[in-house]
């Protein structure tokens, strides 16, 4: 599977494309992703659909404008069908910007599913936001504004919880395996350097 990232919008979310035999997948469009059909017509892939890890408005900006050129789903999780149309629960309006998202979404359920020609793993890990969600899709871990290279996302906006991060880190880490990670911001990094050098994720 080849992953090609962006970092979009004002706070440089990153954005990533996910390309494997002829399908690709788009995970949180925080702004508008200039060069998507570009990319696709180079790697002869169709847009299968696009998945939010969460839906704060610097990670849903950028939908609308991919829906004008591909009919495709837009996947959030249950808890954030409200947060596409609502500015104050997606934090825009924190932000002095006005974020509405069109798009009618369908919704995640924990566990194993597949989306357009991806075998996607789906974990629900609250407290960045409700219904921040990780995907391990091709053994990967994309984990959205949840954790980072060496931090955490932050716990004081719209229905973010302290409590439930911490109990989402000690499940986070109890994953077997060395995973690649890719957050929502920053660079990439592994579960082995989190869980060695990540102060949040000492036991």
């Amino acid at each position: 599977m080849k992953i090609i990232t962006r970092a979009l919008g004002p706070v440089q979310a990153n954005c990533y494309l996910l390309i494997q035999d002829g399908h690709a997948l788009v995970i949180d469009p925080g702004a508008e992703f200039k060069d998507l059909d570009r990319l696709l017509e180079i790697e002869h892939a169709n847009l299968d659909a696009i998945l939010l890890t969460h839906a704060h408005f610097d990670h849903i900006g950028g939908i609308d404008s991919i829906l004008k050129n591909h009919d495709v789903d837009v996947y959030v999780n249950p808890h954030e069908v409200q947060f596409l149309i609502n500015p104050d629960l997606n934090g825009s309006n924190t932000f002095f910007t006005h974020v509405v998202c069109h798009a009618k979404p369908r919704t995640f359920k924990e566990g194993l599913m597949t989306i357009g020609a991806f075998d996607v793993e789906v974990f629900f890990f609250p407290g960045h936001s409700i219904g921040s969600t990780v995907f391990k899709i091709d053994d990967k871990l994309f984990t959205g504004d949840f954790i980072f290279q060496g931090s955490i996302g932050r716990m004081d906006l719209e229905t973010g919880s302290e409590y439930a991060m911490f109990q989402s880190l000690k499940k986070f880490i109890q994953f077997d395996q060395n995973y690649p990670i890719y957050p929502g911001h920053g660079p990439s990094t592994t579960l082995d350097l989190e869980r060695r050098w990540n102060p949040y994720l000492q036991n």
